[in-house]
């Protein structure tokens, strides 16, 4: 035996033993000339009425299996490095756009704006008619600021410098005035520090979930609560809808897909829960941080 799963090796086959069931251990091997291998054993105890038992059982050699396995593993667990880092940048990105749409462009409406309303003071009494397209400009301008704000915020929302559970509260009352869906909304008033990569990843798995129950879920309340549990914290969006069955979107939305796909990356979990006319429940958990990254 390989002296790392040794321990390993005794506790499977004394388990075996205490519950009288058959043994079955995968681990690595040393042979005689000093080569490392792997090994599937299955084996039953067999005893004998003088109190004696012996393993009787097959030994397979699983070492090209095993590294083929393992090298599946490792690059699966490079992609997902560099799905993280892809993600990071992305949302990089969209925080400097955010501020360079809102602070450019906000300005150069501001002065345009003003300028306007000078050519009004100005000149809108010499021509009825040039007070009415200057009101209509002043009309398109403002509803280009409402433009550029609403393009910056979903981006990157400023609430989300106000830490989860504000920025949680916020997208709740947004989903209500979008969809005229009630959401109640559970957050503690103190959480403990979160990096802002999972607090981000949180809240993007937050937008994707109601915006699926917005479009499919066909529901008259919704549920979001946010709560510390056994080290972790949970995120649990619930709804009353129309719900749907287990393989029900599998493998075919790619909504689900990135929400799962996000958790993941941050070393977090997710679970849904459904059943045709039953609603729906989203769950989330992600590890909590000593420290903010």
């Amino acid at each position: 035996m390989h002296p790392d799963d040794l321990d390993d090796y005794r506790a499977t086959q004394q388990a075996a033993l205490d519950n009288d069931r058959d043994w079955h251990w995968q681990g690595r091997i040393l042979t005689r000339d000093g080569s490392l291998r792997w090994a599937d054993i299955k084996a039953g105890a067999r005893c004998f009425d003088d109190g004696r038992a012996v393993w009787d059982g097959v030994v397979w050699d699983i070492s090209a299996n095993k590294r083929i396995e393992l090298e599946l593993a490792e690059s699966r667990a490079q992609l997902r490095q560099l799905s993280a880092h892809l993600e990071s940048v992305r949302e990089e990105e969209k925080a400097r756009i955010a501020r360079e749409v809102h602070d450019e462009l906000g300005q150069m409406l501001t002065v345009l704006k003003l300028e306007t309303s000078m050519c009004e003071l100005a000149y809108a009494d010499l021509d009825p008619g040039l007070r009415e397209r200057l009101q209509s400009m002043k009309k398109l301008i403002a509803q280009l600021f409402q433009l550029v704000r609403d393009v910056a915020t979903a981006l990157r929302p400023p609430i989300l410098d106000a830490g989860i559970a504000s920025a949680i509260e916020w997208q709740a009352r947004r989903f209500e005035a979008r969809s005229g869906i009630p959401c109640l909304v559970e957050v503690p008033e103190h959480l403990p520090p979160l990096s802002d990569a999972k607090a981000i990843g949180l809240f993007r798995v937050l937008q994707e979930a109601l915006t699926n129950v917005m479009r499919h879920a066909r529901a008259h309340t919704v549920e979001i609560r946010l709560g510390v549990e056994q080290g972790c914290l949970c995120l649990r969006v619930s709804d009353d809808g129309q719900g749907f069955g287990e393989n029900a979107g599998q493998g075919k939305s790619f909504g689900l897909v990135g929400m799962r796909e996000r958790m993941l990356i941050l070393g977090g979990q997710l679970h849904i829960d459904s059943s045709p006319g039953e609603g729906t429940t989203l769950s989330v958990r992600v590890a909590l941080d000593e420290e903010i990254a």
